[in-house]
């Protein structure tokens, strides 16, 4: 057996509670308890994706501890003991689906989840179409999700943002500085990097835009002269990148020592994190990335009656860590408390797709609607398409070196915009 959580604390890897939703039906109350459903969650822990999954413990310890405390009330009527396992990707695709195996196979969940890129989430959903579990997934995106999809899955489900939107958003931003419109693609070759490399290129052509693109790049590349040679040659004054934080770091100190000065630079997944922004020192204001979570974000959970506001604090004062984007990732045990709320019989996989299929609720991250199929929005199946704006870094005012600011929301207008865009920030 894979020893997939090598290195975790215990309390990460296998969390057992006997829960109950927000209202605190108990076994006080008279509920009968009825035993223990076990749930899987894979996400990357270690390696290079690990702050995608910084928040995921503190995500379980929270649910545990305000939600799922004193047994979780089922559709049946019935409280049952839920138990988390938390499976380290290692931020390996082909690990995603060893540990989402051994969960289902060895371990004998009900339930399985996962988030952190399409990287991470497809093998982990094949893998449970496969094994027919029932799955529920945040942060896989819809073009990702929907790529080969002819049909609707059995077995799972996903609510993420759309291409489409993210370069709504992305343009957004862009059209507020004055610019060439030439963009240099830093693109890095993975199931990420593909996503931008198959859609984007299409799009800006229709847009108007001219793209310097030198192809993707190996990622854990060191050195980045070969494509700040073709940026500087054809004039990019925006740089659109899909980059692991240390890549892009290393592309953005050898930029701006080869004196490649953009006006704009956004930069996909790299740029989603605190570790990511501080890891450019103080080349680091006004950089961009898509926002997808922020706690200015306007929905109240059903579930937990928590504000994006709430839970960005709440992570702040029980880690001592700077809110992050993957706070958004309690939805998804948010979800899954919501669906299994609904579930007849617990015990059944059927009963839980039946209500995963019923499902029409707001979590953190925006509503989520299940009851359609294929997604009106993105014509995605077993898909719903989440809300999105833009972010752009600035130098803190607080007690942190770089605030996240909101200055474009182009595809969701509920979104509040915080603050003007700005050019990019060099040191004199």
């Amino acid at each position: 057996r894979c020893h997939w959580y090598a290195g975790v604390s215990s309390a990460s890897v296998e969390t057992t509670t006997t829960a109950a939703g927000e209202t605190t039906t108990s076994v006080s109350a008279g509920v009968e308890m009825a035993g223990e459903i076990k749930c899987g969650y894979v996400v990357p822990l270690t390696g290079a994706m690990a702050q995608f999954g910084a928040a995921a413990k503190w995500q379980v310890e929270w649910m545990e501890k305000n939600v799922w405390k004193d047994g979780l009330v089922c559709g049946d009527g019935k409280s049952y003991k839920i138990k988390t396992i938390i499976g380290d990707s290692q931020s390996d695709s082909n690990r995603s689906a060893q540990v989402a195996a051994d969960l289902i196979n060895n371990e004998g969940i009900s339930l399985i989840g996962g988030s952190s890129s399409a990287a991470n989430v497809i093998p982990v959903r094949d893998t449970a179409e496969s094994f027919e579990c029932p799955g529920v997934y945040y942060d896989c995106p819809g073009d990702a999700w929907g790529a080969g999809l002819t049909e609707p899955l059995k077995w799972n489900w996903c609510a993420w943002w759309i291409g489409k939107d993210v370069v709504g958003n992305f343009l957004g931003m862009w059209e507020k500085i004055p610019n060439n419109k030439v963009v240099g693609a830093l693109w890095e070759n993975s199931a990420d990097g593909d996503n931008f490399a198959n859609v984007l290129p299409g799009l800006f052509e229709q847009l108007g835009l001219t793209l310097s693109n030198p192809g993707q790049y190996p990622t854990g590349t060191e050195d980045y002269t070969q494509i700040i040679s073709q940026f500087k040659k054809d004039g990019v004054e925006i740089v659109c990148g899909m980059a692991t934080p240390g890549d892009f770091s290393n592309f953005w100190k050898q930029a701006t020592q080869q004196q490649f000065r953009p006006k704009i630079v956004t930069v996909a997944k790299a740029l989603l994190f605190p570790d990511g922004i501080n890891a450019l020192g103080d080349l680091g204001d006004g950089m961009t990335v898509e926002c997808w979570y922020h706690p200015t974000y306007p929905y109240k959970s059903d579930v937990t009656g928590m504000t994006p506001q709430q839970y960005c604090d709440q992570y702040e004062a029980d880690t001592g860590f700077q809110w992050t984007q993957p706070v958004c990732f309690i939805g998804c045990f948010e979800l899954w408390t919501d669906v299994l709320r609904r579930t007849k019989d617990p015990k059944d996989k059927n009963s839980i797709v039946e209500a995963i299929k019923a499902t029409k609720v707001t979590v953190t991250g925006g509503p989520v609607d299940w009851t359609q199929n294929p997604d009106p929005v993105s014509g995605y199946y077993n898909f719903c398409t989440k809300p999105i704006a833009g972010g752009q870094w600035v130098k803190g005012s607080g007690k942190w070196k770089y605030d996240l600011v909101i200055p474009v929301s182009a595809t969701h207008p509920d979104i509040p915009v915080g603050a003007s865009m700005k050019e990019v920030q060099y040191p004199a």
